[in-house]
């Protein structure tokens, strides 16, 4: 459909053989766009986890087949070791399969685990939430996951993507004055939203596809919000904590800002779940989030 458009308007007379091309063309240029999309997200990936962040985060080559055992303690890994629920970052499936599951975690990254996936999700998920509400933690103390990404570089790649349409649209009635009025709106109409959209693609992509490889675990302790990890440390009283709700045009979350007045600013996006739900609550209680809707 977009080649035949872009074909009719290029060429008023374009007929048979020269719209055939024109869609292949634009279908191959689409297809390119998506691979390379996937390469440059999962280079980015790669350079954050190689170079970026620091080498005790790098776990060992592990690529065998052992056994796992699940408990309330967490994941027992035969040869590598235990994790403890607060770094088990999260569960991803994989498209029709019942029998293979993805679990995200902290110190061995991803496990592939084989066991059917209707009984395995639950019996997972039962113990994230009971690790939630564990009496075992220190009073005061919360544990809770979040994907950490950056609020401003996200509306940067939006208001790209409407910058780089409003030029295309510019470009086309400059180059298409004598198309008449019909198919100048048929430009306008087809090839700004798909440019606006190639764009978006990119921010939209790393807080759905790719969101996983950013998921890390943090702990509330009284005032001192610091990642599991040790990578991170803030003091909530030295900082300005909002509960904000983003949404447009295919995109719709909520999100938790950190802005300390010295050092790094923390989004962490916020997907529900009790764990999320009991930091909430307990930075509500202390006083660092008013008990109201999210702001916008």
């Amino acid at each position: 459909m977009i080649g035949v458009a872009a074909a009719w308007l290029l060429d008023p007379d374009a007929t048979g053989w020269y719209i055939a091309l024109g869609m292949v063309g634009m279908i191959g240029f689409l297809a390119a766009w998506l691979v390379g999309l996937v390469f440059v997200v999962r280079a980015w990936i790669w350079v954050e986890t190689h170079w970026l962040r620091p080498e005790k985060s790098r776990p060992k080559p592990f690529n065998e087949n052992t056994q796992v055992d699940i408990g309330e303690e967490g994941f027992s890994v035969q040869g590598l070791g235990r994790v403890e629920w607060i770094d088990v970052l999260g569960i991803e499936a994989i498209p029709d399969s019942d029998n293979y599951l993805i679990v995200h975690t902290r110190p061995f990254r991803k496990l592939m685990l084989t066991a059917p996936v209707d009984e395995l999700v639950p019996v997972i998920n039962h113990y994230l939430a009971l690790r939630t509400h564990a009496k075992a933690m220190p009073k005061g103390t919360v544990q809770s996951r979040a994907m950490l990404f950056c609020w401003r570089c996200f509306l940067a790649w939006v208001w790209a993507g409407y910058a780089l349409a409003g030029a295309a649209g510019i470009a086309l009635l400059f180059n298409a004055s004598d198309a008449g009025f019909l198919k100048t709106m048929v430009g306008l109409c087809v090839f700004m939203p798909m440019v606006a959209w190639l764009v978006w693609t990119i921010p939209f992509s790393r807080i759905s596809l790719f969101s996983r490889s950013r998921v890390r675990a943090f702990q509330l302790d009284n005032t001192q919000l610091r990642s599991i990890d040790g990578d991170w440390q803030v003091d909530l009283r030295q900082a300005q904590v909002s509960h904000r709700h983003a949404s447009g045009i295919g995109y719709e979350f909520d999100f938790l800002a950190i802005r300390p007045k010295a050092g790094k600013r923390l989004d962490l996006l916020l997907e529900g779940g009790a764990d999320q739900e009991a930091l909430l609550e307990a930075l509500s209680e202390r006083g660092f989030l008013p008990r109201e809707n999210p702001e916008r």
